[in-house]
């Protein structure tokens, strides 16, 4: 039975991964002993492990109680006797008032197993925000009070009357103004008067327009043959349409020979001038020669 038992613990013993046997913590220190609530401070841990293991922060490990990873700040891996030493460098922060005992622990990882180690547990004194004795409930919030300086309740108001009064001043002297300009009196425009051609210098006017501006050779031509049935038979033919001018010409006994041609070239007159007709050359002439027998002795 004894032998029986002794060859169970050896197994057992033997049973023990030889990475744990091999790990071993040797330093774990805090920057200071205590810290305020969510203040960071600096926890240095030293651990051995066996050549070519993994050392890693086990952050979610039960063992850290009330204090919290927040990140890694460097580590350092030295060959000593025996494996490598890990020397990492963790800022936590605790987030509950009073003495807090906590654990650190990490994760050794090798190629034949992840080990869990916890190194000797830390205190941390975390002072209280209440003062001693304070009960835990909530404060009531002191009243409210008046500020001196606040805005005054006539301001906006004040800012509206004024804006409509500059509205109103500046309408007011935009109507003086208008009225003003209005009122001022305009010098009349200087109005040349235009001195009829006479009939002969109108035709030789036409003549030299006749080729490049028809509507200007005819316009010359209209109105030398409207002066010289006004002069020669007392009536304003300068006055009256085509039309009219037949009437008034039958009226005033004018020749019926006359006064067809001068109806006909009137009538070619103010298609040219007034609805855009451009006769041929020929006819432009042939209209000339009409107008200088109507004009006659005056030509």
């Amino acid at each position: 039975m004894k032998r029986a038992a002794l060859a169970s613990l050896l197994a057992a013993l033997l049973a023990v991964p030889l990475s744990l046997s091999a790990q071993g913590p040797e330093a774990a220190g805090l920057s200071q002993p205590f810290a305020e609530i969510g203040e960071q401070i600096v926890l240095t841990l030293e651990l051995v492990a066996e050549a070519g293991a993994t050392v890693e922060v086990d952050a979610g490990a039960e063992s850290w109680g009330d204090v919290r990873v927040i990140r890694v700040l460097s580590e350092e891996v030295v060959a000593v006797a025996g494996g490598e030493r890990h020397r990492l460098e963790l800022l936590i922060a605790p987030f509950a008032p009073g003495s807090l005992q906590f654990s650190p622990a990490l994760l050794v990882t090798t190629p034949a197993e992840v080990s869990r180690v916890e190194l000797p547990g830390l205190a941390l004194t975390v002072p209280s925000a209440l003062t001693p004795g304070e009960p835990l409930v909530l404060s009531p919030l002191p009243p409210l009070f008046g500020i001196g300086g606040a805005q005054s309740p006539f301001l906006w108001p004040s800012i509206i009357a004024g804006g409509f009064l500059a509205a109103v001043v500046i309408m007011a002297g935009v109507g003086f103004a208008i009225r003003a300009l209005r009122r001022r009196p305009r010098p009349a425009p200087m109005v040349e008067e235009a001195v009829p051609l006479a009939p002969g210098d109108a035709l030789a006017a036409a003549s030299a327009l006749l080729e490049t501006d028809a509507t200007g050779a005819y316009r010359a031509i209209g109105s030398a043959v409207r002066r010289v049935l006004g002069d020669r038979y007392a009536f304003p033919a300068q006055a009256l349409t085509t039309e009219e001018l037949q009437r008034r010409m039958e009226v005033a006994g004018v020749d019926g020979w006359e006064a067809r041609l001068a109806r006909e070239l009137l009538r070619e007159c103010d298609a040219v001038v007034y609805a855009g007709y451009r006769p041929a050359t020929e006819r432009r002439e042939a209209d000339l020669t009409v107008a200088r027998e109507i004009v006659g002795g005056e030509a």
